[in-house]
């Protein structure tokens, strides 16, 4: 039987029927008596204690732990929480013949992240290839190819703004979620590790940085090949792995796969939903925000590659957005299917 938790108005009247019994004569009730305020106190620490043993309850078990108790848990089963994680890559300067460009630099993107010049380079065909790191740990340090750069510092003959080199700066991953690593954790203990299964390729590739979503085909391409898609939706805006992450996924599951199999990681192709909604009540920003959040949380928890969407779930996102009263959804006009490969992505939505 579950432990069942009082609320503070049922505590308050306990409290003050226990004091009429045991103390005759005398009235809680009265709302200036000393009596009254000493049951408040009493219900008020009793309520504080029942909540402290409804959330200690909760760490028991490894499905309701949260935080540093979730933590041990996922330790115990030796899975321990993935942490924040660097980006690097290469940005490049246009620069005059025999310049150089150190070790050590630092270089600012526009929206203030800084990177540091890990590898300087010299002058070669008019330009300078220099290899770089974020100096802070996340996501956040993350950049496509081409945005621009900025040396704080530019040497004599360099020019102080460059881009980023393809295919661009990544690798660089938030410390991995509560829910995340409770994902993974529920894998280890329902799916054993058996050497090589479906379920086994999941959980590496969950082990590296930034990895959200993995889906696993065996013999997808004839007899001893594995072929794995997988999303980094914290990484990237519409959560679409990058090159250099497809390298980082592969050069991770080449070292721990079995010798045996010939593994494929691959990213899915992105498949923007657009939707067309009319009469909208209330038509306000704050409303539209909410369908927007709500569309990607839809289709974080059910787009697959190759995976079909229905309409209904679609509808039913739309309606449990905050503040919605009414709406037509007019596109799509029935259920969807994302093209082998494809995955749906949030797309334009346009309002009527």
């Amino acid at each position: 039987m579950p432990l069942a938790r009082p609320e503070l108005d049922e505590l308050r009247r306990r409290v003050k029927q226990d004091i009429l019994v045991r103390l005759p004569g005398t009235d809680p009730l009265l709302r200036w008596n000393n009596l009254a305020i000493a049951g408040e106190v009493e219900a008020g620490t009793a309520h504080l204690l029942y909540g402290v043993m409804a959330w200690a309850f909760r760490q028991m078990f490894p499905d309701t732990a949260e935080g540093e108790y979730l933590e041990r848990w996922a330790n115990i089963w030796g899975v321990p929480r993935v942490e924040a994680t660097r980006a690097d890559g290469a940005a490049r300067w246009p620069a005059e013949a025999g310049r150089a460009i150190a070790t050590g630099g630092i270089v600012n993107r526009g929206d203030g992240v800084r990177y540091r010049i890990t590898a300087g380079a010299t002058t070669l065909d008019g330009s300078i290839l220099c290899s770089i790191e974020a100096i802070d740990f996340g996501a956040r340090g993350n950049a496509a190819a081409g945005v621009q750069l900025t040396l704080q510092s530019p040497p004599d003959g360099v020019s102080p703004l460059g881009l980023v080199e393809p295919p661009g700066i990544g690798g660089g991953a938030d410390r991995q979620s509560d829910d995340l690593l409770l994902q993974r954790l529920l894998l280890r203990i329902r799916e054993p590790p058996h050497g090589g299964s479906a379920n086994d390729y999941m959980r590496w590739a969950l082990d590296v940085p930034g990895v959200t979503r993995v889906w696993v085909a065996p013999v997808a391409n004839g007899p001893g090949t594995v072929v794995i898609w997988f999303m980094i939706d914290d990484s990237t805006p519409d959560g679409i792995p990058t090159a250099a992450d497809v390298a980082r996924v592969q050069n991770y599951i080449d070292r721990v796969k079995p010798v045996t199999a010939t593994v494929f990681v691959v990213s899915p192709m992105p498949e923007p939903l657009d939707l067309h909604i009319v009469q909208l009540d209330p038509g306000t920003p704050e409303v539209m925000t909410g369908i927007e959040a709500a569309v990607r949380a839809l289709l974080r928890r059910e787009a697959v590659p190759g995976g079909e969407l229905y309409h209904s779930m679609i509808m039913a996102a739309i309606s449990g957005a905050p503040g919605v009263r009414r709406f037509r959804l007019m596109d799509p006009p029935s259920d969807v299917t994302a093209a082998q490969g494809h995955i749906f992505v949030p797309g334009e939505i346009t309002y009527a």
